[in-house]
């Protein structure tokens, strides 16, 4: 045993001393990115928490060249890691409730804990939540089946009982965790991998050449996948709700996509402006949406293109990679086969469970972010290769030709487009002055009211170029609603409304101030839409008696007493 652990330690010590700073073909849309990440820090309502969601992006471009220096002849060992850190996430999801009921119990003696605790951004990082810790479950599965697939061939029994058992523990956590979105995207991950093989043993039998059997395989998976969410989701089976919730969550996020559409909103924004503006709660809803619309409301449009473009790199150079191992016959194909199907897989689980999730981005973010496609420059890599210039022509007149597309646009549309520039700008202003110290758990009055004044300018300005612009007029609304001035916030969330009547937000401010104004046929409609609202009527009925209000906490009663009858 002694001796085993002492070769090991001098296999790691030999490939640390080896490891040298490289230069990758990704390198170019990785420093555009991390660009965007300062603009987006500038840009966050909160730079306290816009820096620790910063600081951990970091630690994941770290992540990335710590694998990219690492010589290819160690990938197998690094992708033996995935087996014991797949292991390490199932443990600490099943012991982690025990330890935030420990903390929790130390906040009531330590106000450090109590500040830490209350604050639940950060609860991922101390009770993670299931679809996260399963993310990164299927992430770093085809990793581990990978070396499963080695140590069989190579006879390395200890190397194959150690994953098997790693590989028993993360399947059993994966069960637990009970994320249908994980379970899929892991499906058609593995399955793009598996199919190469069927298409070998189907390719006898029909007359059609093996890649485009196989390219038809995958598109026939694609669809019969599409075709099983779709029942799922219509016929309530097992999982069904959990995926239309996504699908609405979606919706909801792209609103506030819409809202922020120049530059994004800021790292670490999301649960506030979908509290403010989607729920229309002034506490904590909700952490993350999805991985697209989260990076595409954060970072913006250039951010969003920018790691897609990561993503989409990674894989083609895994492609090419394939193709390579493939054009040779099957015994010559060399180590880096087996893991560079496992960098793809990895790649096509992360494309599709981003779709209706987000391990990677959301909340404070993870480390991992670039986990696989720094495997995909490692595995991909020639033997004799000649190091990619950090910034080649191909980047290059990508970048230029997508700017100039964009000015074109710009020019077409000038109109909109400046009466939604002024709309961001306002929207910007308005976070920074109303989400200070969010959440306050405490509904706005007319002193955030009068504190947004300065920003009324942008939405002015916004309304002299475009007057059905729906940022500017939802939150003119709400301002006014703050105010009480309740026919100015009905005459905007009208408008609003009208521009997008399936909007949460809007429908619910709206339906709140039909009550206030005193027209109870046009408000029940729209609040028996929102589940909280009959709750909240309730509420809303001792605090207008507080506030010696007692025509509203009249119709707070009437509009609670027709929403609580209602089924």
């Amino acid at each position: 045993m002694t001796t085993h652990l002492s070769h090991g330690l001098r296999k790691v010590r030999l490939g640390l001393g080896q490891m040298r700073l490289r230069r990758t073909p990704l390198d170019f849309p990785l420093l555009l990115f991390f660009l965007t990440l300062f603009l987006s820090l500038w840009l966050s309502y909160s730079a306290r928490l816009a820096l620790n969601k910063f600081w951990i992006l970091m630690a994941a471009l770290l992540v990335y060249y710590a694998i990219t220096a690492v010589p290819r002849r160690y990938a197998l060992w690094i992708a033996a890691t995935c087996g014991i850190l797949a292991a390490g996430l199932t443990i600490f999801f099943l012991t982690a409730g025990v330890w935030h009921r420990g903390l929790a119990f130390a906040g009531g003696f330590f106000p450090a804990f109590y500040r830490l605790l209350s604050l639940r951004l950060f609860w991922p990082l101390l009770l993670p939540h299931t679809n996260v810790v399963a993310g990164h479950i299927v992430m770093l599965l085809p990793y581990v089946m990978a070396v499963l697939l080695f140590a069989h061939r190579d006879k390395r029994a200890k190397l194959g009982m150690g994953t098997a058992v790693c590989l028993v523990i993360a399947l059993a956590g994966l069960l637990l965790t009970r994320s249908v979105g994980a379970w899929l995207s892991l499906v058609v991950g593995l399955g793009v991998w598996g199919l190469w093989p069927v298409s070998g043993k189907l390719v006898a039998l029909l007359p059609l050449p093996r890649r485009l059997l196989y390219g038809l395989l995958v598109v026939l998976m694609m669809v019969g996948g599409a075709a099983v969410v779709w029942l799922i989701i219509n016929q309530d089976l097992l999982g069904g709700q959990t995926l239309a919730d996504r699908l609405t969550l979606a919706g909801s996020a792209w609103r506030l996509v819409q809202d922020y559409s120049w530059f994004g909103s800021g790292l670490a924004s999301f649960p506030a402006l979908y509290a403010e503006y989607v729920q229309v709660v002034p506490n904590f809803y909700l952490i993350y949406s999805n991985f697209y619309l989260d990076v595409l409301l954060e970072l913006g449009p250039l951010g969003a293109m920018w790691l897609l473009a990561i993503w989409v790199g990674a894989a083609w150079l895994v492609g090419q990679a394939l193709r390579r191992s493939l054009a040779r016959p099957y015994p010559h194909r060399g180590d880096m086969y087996w893991l560079r199907w496992a960098a793809l897989a990895s790649l096509v689980i992360i494309f599709v469970h981003g779709l209706v999730d987000n391990t990677l981005f959301g909340g404070l973010g993870t480390p991992l972010l670039f986990f696989t496609p720094a495997m995909a420059v490692l595995v991909s890599r020639h033997k004799a290769e000649v190091e990619t210039l950090f910034f080649n022509k191909r980047w290059a007149w990508g970048t230029a030709v997508t700017l100039f597309i964009m000015v074109i646009l710009m020019a077409a549309f000038r109109q909109p487009l400046l009466a939604d520039w002024y709309a961001y700008q306002g929207a910007q202003a308005m976070d920074r002055m109303l989400l200070v110290g969010w959440p306050s758990n405490q509904w706005h009055t007319t002193h955030q009211a009068t504190m947004l004044a300065p920003t009324r300018h942008y939405f002015e300005q916004s309304v002299g170029w475009d007057n059905h612009n729906r940022t500017t007029r939802q939150r003119l609304g709400m301002m006014a609603m703050w105010q009480r001035d309740w026919d100015t916030a009905v005459n905007h969330l009208q408008e609003a409304y009208s521009q997008d009547p399936t909007h949460r937000g809007v429908i619910k401010s709206l339906g709140y101030a039909y009550v206030w104004q005193g027209q109870p046929q046009k408000a029940y409609p729209l609040l028996i839409q929102i589940p909280e609202a009959s709750a909240e009527m309730e509420t809303y009925i001792a605090y207008w008696s507080k506030l010696n209000q007692p025509d509203l906490a009249e119709k707070a009663t009437a509009a609670f007493t027709y929403l609580s009858s209602t089924p």
